[in-house]
C-alpha cells in the first residue's frame, strides 16, 4: 500500500522526496503549488505511511517499477514529476523503463564517478534497531541532527561540513519523525541510491528532464557531470540559495508541461489500512483479518494504539479486528479544539464502524479510552452489539499527568525519551506515572518494535496526542455509564486499571463481570464466550 498527500485543483502533477523523508517534506511546496494544480506527494515504499517493497535489498529499478505501478493505479501515469535526491534516481529509472511522463524535474542528482563502496555504505547505513530501555533514542537523535551538519554524518570535521543554514525547529521536528517513521527501512531506498549510477539511464532518457539543484545543496557540484551534450533531452538549471526563487523554478518548469487531468486509475485497492473522510478530516485505521463466524470487533486505546494493537494481535485468530488511531494520535487528524469532545468521537467511530465493520460489531475498550467507548455505545446501540471495558479510569477523576505537554527538544530530544518511557510505563504501572508497588501491572515490557511503531504516532501528534484522554475523562461521570444500555462485559482482576469495575457493573444497565483468567491463552476463548452470553441474555430480555 502506497500513502500520499493531495491538494488544489487543475493539472495533475507528481512530487518524489528524498531519503529518509515522507510526502510530509513538500508540504509547504503544496500548498504554494495548490493554486495553478492538483498536485500528488507520495510515499516512497518504506517511508512514511507506505509498505517496505516486499523483499529485501531493493534496487533502483524495483523503485521504479512501484513507482509506475502507483502512478498507472492513481491515474497520474502521464503527469510531470518533480523528485529530489534519492526519488531523482527512481523517477529518472522509470522514465527509461517506460514511464509516460511528459517532464522529468530532477532536484539534485547524484551522478558519482564510481557507486559508494560497501564498507562506506555500511557505516552510513547503521542499522536503526530499536531496544526496550530506550537507550537507541539517544544515539539516533545524534545521527538525526548530524545528517543536516555533515557529508556522510559520521565524518564529523569541518571538511565534510554542509554549507548551508540550520533547518527550523519545525522542520527538524519533521525530520526527526520521517527517520523514525521509516525506522528499520530507512536505509532501503538510501541504499539503493548510493548503489545506483544514473549516468546509463541519463544518457538513454528519452523525457525531456531537466536538473537542477541549489547552490547549498550538497549535489550542486554534480550538475557538471549531466552529460547535456551527449542526449538533447537533457538540459541544467543552477540556482542560488533563495528557497522562494526555487519554489517559483518549479513551479514555473512544471506549469510549461503539466496540461491534462489526472485520469482514472484503478483506484485504491481494498487493504488493512485506510483513510475514512470525515467533514475535511480523515481517521485512520487498520484491520486485522481473522475468520468470519464471529462478531467484528473494534478495540480502543489510548494515548496510542499500542494496546489495541497487542489485543487485536490476541484476538484476530478468532474473528475480525478493526483498530483505529483516535483523533489526534498517528495518522488520524485531531477533532477542532472547540468540537473535541467524547461525541465528536464517538460520531467519527460510529461512521466508521458503519462504513467498515457494520451494524452489530462488537467494541473492546481498554484503560483510558473506556469512557469514549461507553459514548459510543449509548450514542448508537445500533451499532454496537456488545461493549467489553477493559479497565477504566476511576469515575470522575481528574488526572492531568496522565497527557503531559511534551515540548520538542530540537537539542537533546529529550521528547523522544519521554513519550517511549510514557508508552513502556504504561504498560506495566497504572497509570502509567505511578511507581508505587500498589499501582504495578501483572505485564511485560511491549516489544521494542511495538514500542517504537507507537512512538511514531505520538511523534506525529506531539501536541494533540492527549485530546482523545481529555474527552474520556470529561465523560468518565456516573451519569454518562448509566446511559449505556448494550450488553457489556466487564473485566475484573487484579490489574490496577480495573479498580473501578465493581462501580461500572453497578451503573451499566447490563453489565456482566468478567474473571480474567490468569492464564493468558485462555483468555480470547472465555472472552469470547462471554461475549456471546452475554448477547443471548439480552435478546432473552428483549423478549421478556
Amino acid at each position: 500500500m502506497v500513502h500520499y498527500r493531495a491538494t488544489g485543483a487543475g493539472p495533475a502533477v507528481v512530487l518524489l522526496h528524498d531519503s529518509p523523508r515522507s510526502s510530509r517534506l513538500h508540504m509547504p511546496l503544496m500548498k504554494l503549488l495548490a493554486s495553478r494544480f492538483s498536485v500528488f506527494a507520495l510515499d516512497t515504499p518504506g517511508y512514511g505511511n507506505s509498505d517496505p517493497l516486499p523483499f529485501a535489498n531493493p534496487t533502483i529499478p524495483n523503485f521504479a517499477e512501484a513507482l509506475g505501478a502507483t502512478l498507472d493505479a492513481m491515474g497520474l501515469a502521464q503527469a510531470p514529476i518533480y523528485a529530489t535526491h534519492t526519488s531523482a534516481k527512481i523517477a529518472l529509472a522509470l522514465a527509461v523503463r517506460g514511464g509516460r511522463m511528459p517532464q522529468l524535474v530532477l532536484d539534485g542528482l547524484s551522478i558519482p564517478d564510481q557507486p559508494a563502496d560497501d564498507a562506506f555504505i555500511t557505516a552510513y547505513m547503521r542499522p536503526f534497531a530499536p531496544e526496550p530501555t530506550g537507550a537507541w533514542l539517544a544515539a539516533e537523535w545524534s545521527r538525526t541532527r548530524d545528517m543536516l551538519r555533515w557529508f556522510p554524518w559520521f565524518a564529523v570535521d569541518a571538511g565534510h561540513r554542509i554549507p548551508m543554514e540550520p533547518p527550523s525547529p519545525e522542520w527538524l521536528e519533521d525530520y526527526g519523525i520521517d527517520l523514525f517513521s521509516a525506522g528499520p527501512h530507512y536505509a532501503d531506498a538510501y541504499t539503493a541510491a548510493m548503489r545506483w549510477s544514473p549516468l546509463e539511464d541519463l544518457l538513454a532518457v528519452q523525457v525531456p528532464t531537466l536538473v537542477g539543484a541549489r547552490s547549498d545543496d550538497v549535489l550542486y557540484p554534480h550538475l557538471d557531470k549531466v552529460p547535456t551534450d551527449r542526449n538533447p533531452a537533457l538540459s541544467i538549471q543552477r540556482l542560488g540559495a533563495d528557497r522562494t526563487d526555487w519554489a517559483e523554478w518549479i513551479a514555473s518548469t512544471l506549469e510549461g508541461c503539466a496540461k491534462g487531468e489526472r485520469q482514472p486509475g484503478a483506484g485504491a485497492a481494498e487493504g488493512s489500512r485506510g483513510y475514512l473522510d470525515l467533514d475535511h478530516r480523515q481517521l485512520h485505521w487498520t484491520r486485522h483479518s481473522g475468520p468470519g463466524h464471529q462478531r467484528p470487533l473494534v478495540i480502543l486505546s489510548a494515548p496510542s494504539t499500542l494496546e489495541a494493537h497487542h489485543w487485536a494481535s490476541v484476538m484476530a485468530p478468532s474473528r475480525a479486528v478493526l483498530v483505529p488511531d483516535l483523533p489526534g494520535f498517528g495518522d488520524s487528524d485531531p477533532l477542532p479544539d472547540n468540537a473535541a469532545d467524547a461525541d465528536a468521537i464517538a460520531d467519527a467511530l460510529a461512521a466508521l464502524i458503519a462504513d467498515g465493520a457494520g451494524a452489530g460489531c462488537d467494541v473492546m475498550a481498554l484503560g483510558l479510552a473506556s469512557p469514549i467507548a461507553a459514548r459510543l455505545s449509548a450514542r448508537r446501540p445500533d451499532l454496537v452489539a456488545s461493549l467489553v471495558i477493559w479497565g477504566a479510569p476511576a469515575l470522575s477523576s481528574q488526572d492531568p499527568a496522565l497527557a503531559p505537554a511534551i515540548a520538542f527538544d530540537p537539542l537533546a530530544g529529550s521528547h523522544l525519551h519521554q513519550f517511549w518511557h510514557m508508552l513502556r510505563d504504561g504498560a506495566v504501572q497504572w497509570p502509567w506515572h505511578d511507581a508505587r508497588p500498589s499501582a504495578a501491572r501483572d505485564a511485560a515490557i511491549p516489544d521494542a518494535d511495538d514500542l517504537h511503531r507507537a512512538l511514531t504516532g505520538l511523534l506525529n501528534q506531539r501536541t494533540n496526542y492527549g485530546q482523545a484522554i481529555a474527552a474520556a475523562m470529561a465523560a468518565n461521570q456516573p451519569d454518562d455509564w448509566q446511559r449505556v444500555e448494550v450488553p457489556a462485559v466487564v473485566a475484573v482482576g487484579n490489574d490496577p486499571a480495573m479498580a473501578t469495575s465493581a462501580s461500572l457493573i453497578a451503573l451499566l444497565a447490563q453489565a456482566t463481570a468478567f474473571m480474567v483468567p490468569q492464564d493468558p491463552v485462555r483468555v480470547p476463548e472465555a472472552l469470547n464466550r462471554a461475549l456471546e452470553e452475554a448477547g443471548r441474555n439480552a435478546k432473552l430480555k428483549a423478549k421478556t
